[in-house]
């Protein structure tokens, strides 16, 4: 069975969202926010597979589909590699998310790229663990978004 790219356009979508504002979709520096969380999530155990590299791939056309790939790849990765932790990263990243819908949005994005190459480990884990802290979800909401977001990908 092969394997399919992405719809982000599913996954970002407003299944359950509150709406604060225009809810349907991501704006600005919101954007920057939750490409630079996925791509943490993408490097979260320091090496991307090329499964989480198709999924930020396909996050990143979906949500800024002008962007250079190989130039906003090298520019996160200047980002986080000077950086004192991932997790400075990760605060500065949600920084941009003040909307309640932007901060559940990002969730969907980041634990879709997560999910995308069917593996975990402790390093997705923790970095997981942190993003909700970070985002202020608590864990039952977390749980309904890791769900809308898998049942996004296999539509």
């Amino acid at each position: 069975m092969e394997r399919r790219t992405p719809d982000f356009g599913r996954v970002l979508a407003a299944i359950s969202q509150r709406p604060d504002g225009d809810f349907v979709s991501l704006r600005g520096s919101e954007i920057d926010g939750v490409l630079e969380l996925a791509f943490l999530m993408a490097n979260a155990n320091g090496d991307a597979s090329i499964d989480e590299l198709e999924a930020f791939r396909a996050l990143v056309k979906h949500l800024r589909p002008e962007a250079n790939i190989g130039a906003l790849l090298e520019e996160l990765g200047d980002k986080l590699g000077g950086a004192e932790s991932i997790g400075e990263r990760v605060r500065a990243a949600a920084a941009n998310l003040t909307r309640s819908t932007a901060r559940e949005l990002a969730y969907k994005a980041v634990y879709a790229v997560a999910v995308f190459d069917l593996e975990t480990n402790a390093e997705e884990r923790e970095l997981e663990n942190l993003v909700i802290e970070v985002l202020g979800l608590d864990d039952k909401r977390a749980h309904e978004l890791g769900l809308e977001a898998t049942h996004a990908l296999l539509a």
